[in-house]
């Protein structure tokens, strides 16, 4: 669904009810990728050297530089001083007397960036790839529910539901950030285009789902994306990042 992305206020502030969503245009080509990099820790920086393909390295750059940007604006830290310290399944935190939950992801030309407070929050964006076996990868990490459902939908409209659920799948675990410890089929997210993102079920614990927002966002053509966030009852704000400051 459609998002009105704007340049953000210059004084931010991130309520209980708030979730921001950032989206970041990586320009791969860009003459600030070397400030960029030297804005990154030297963990982050190995990390980047590791990548083949400049355009990827790059990206990698862009994407965590943003980062450090955009959670500067809420700690008020100079972003170079953000330290992250990472969870036993890989997912970073801040040290930080703000409680802030925040995750990344990025794919293609495109990075999202979830901000929340005292919530858990995820965020999954990826580009359509056509030569991905996308119902043998469905049959393979969906439940049966998902299978069902996509299997159901008209052929030209499968790529689209597939990709609708991956995301979907991905911002949830995410926001656990409990890695593939949490296994792909034990929940249930909608994957109909056009209908709303849903979080259907959730096992062994079915009380979870209803506690859970799962937002679709649009940010271009081929390309899902989705928010997911550990409360009911929020008001999303959508910045662009390439507009601000």
């Amino acid at each position: 669904m459609g998002r009105n992305w704007t340049k953000s206020p210059d004084n931010l502030t991130l309520d209980l009810d708030h979730v921001d969503v950032w989206r970041v245009y990586l320009d791969p080509t860009s003459d600030s990728i070397q400030l960029a990099d030297s804005t990154l820790s030297e963990d982050e920086s190995h990390r980047a050297a590791q990548f083949r393909f400049d355009k990827d390295r790059h990206r990698f750059i862009a994407s965590h530089f943003a980062l450090r940007d955009v959670l500067s604006r809420y700690l008020h830290y100079v972003p170079r001083e953000i330290e992250f310290i990472v969870g036993e399944y890989g997912k970073p935190a801040i040290n930080s007397n703000i409680n802030i939950d925040f995750n990344l992801s990025h794919s293609g030309d495109y990075a999202l960036i979830a901000v929340a407070r005292d919530h858990k929050v995820g965020v999954d964006v990826e580009r359509f790839r056509d030569n991905m076996e996308h119902e043998k990868i469905a049959h393979r990490f969906f439940s049966k529910r998902e299978i069902a459902e996509l299997m159901s939908l008209q052929p030209e409209l499968r790529i689209r539901g597939f990709y609708n659920c991956w995301t979907r799948k991905e911002a949830y675990i995410k926001a656990h950030g409990l890695g593939l410890s949490l296994p792909l089929d034990s929940f249930d997210v909608s994957l109909t285009p056009n209908e709303p993102a849903t979080l259907r079920a959730t096992r062994p614990d079915p009380q979870e789902a209803p506690r859970w927002t799962l937002l679709s966002l649009d940010i271009g053509t081929n390309y899902a994306c989705a928010v997911a966030v550990d409360r009911k009852d929020l008001e999303f704000r959508f910045w662009d990042w390439r507009t601000t400051r």
